[in-house]
């Protein structure tokens, strides 16, 4: 007896393609990291701040002496190449007599600030040197960064961050037997150094009327970034 042979039925391409489409695809790995950068940088900005202060036995009488004394100190400022000026807060307040006081007689006090920065440390010095002697007194002195120089080292700090990040991803996906495909998602966060401006404070003789002039070594500063990322690892 013959034997019978059922001939093989062909699957249409479509078909076939439509089954191929329809088995389970490998997975991709996504991998989320955090990696934070720190450069170093000198600070390039000396800021100072100094105040005037007056007694008066009228409010009109202290704000007089305090405007002479500012107008004084602001045209000296003005005079002193590469020095930007600005005035700060103006307070007037009666002075109440203490308890003990034998003297009731009415005072008011006056007082005004003076904001300066430079880039020329040795011409800022000598000019808070000379309004000390003027009789302004030092509330603060120090270096800092300016904002363009923050911005610089903000922009290094990113940069360094970014490439870290994809260094790390290259490690986690060689140690997972993967390989690096694409960043899908990334956060750029950039950490102002802490608390506000640092300032490299000075030792300054805070007394009005000091004839010599104040001393500011300045410190580095840290500037930091931070990027985070997903991303997409695939099957070598």
């Amino acid at each position: 007896m013959a034997a019978f042979i059922r001939p093989r039925r062909r699957v249409p391409g479509l078909v076939l393609l439509a089954m191929l489409l329809a088995l389970p695809a490998r997975a991709e790995t996504l991998l989320r990291l955090a990696e934070t950068a720190t450069v170093t940088v000198h600070p390039d900005e000396l800021a100072a701040t100094l105040r005037t202060e007056a007694v008066g036995g009228t409010a009109a009488a202290a704000q007089a002496k305090v405007n002479a004394a500012m107008a004084g100190a602001l045209a000296r400022a003005k005079a002193t190449a590469g020095v930007t000026v600005a005035t700060g807060g103006y307070n007037v307040y009666r002075r109440a007599p203490m308890p003990n006081d034998t003297d009731r007689t009415e005072r008011w006090q006056a007082s005004q600030s003076l904001e300066l920065r430079g880039h020329d440390g040795e011409a800022m010095l000598k000019l808070v040197g000379d309004l000390q002697t003027a009789g302004l007194a030092v509330g603060q002195l120090g270096w800092r960064l300016s904002s363009d120089a923050m911005r610089k080292a903000r922009a290094e700090a990113t940069r360094q961050a970014l490439a870290g990040l994809r260094g790390r991803a290259d490690e986690a996906a060689a140690a997972l037997g993967l390989t690096f495909d694409s960043f899908k998602e990334i956060r750029l966060d950039s950490v102002p150094p802490a608390p506000g401006p640092r300032l490299a404070m000075a030792a300054v003789s805070m007394a009005a009327g000091a004839q010599t002039p104040p001393s500011a070594e300045a410190e580095d500063v840290p500037v930091s970034a931070t990027a985070e990322a997903d991303i997409v690892l695939k099957p070598r």
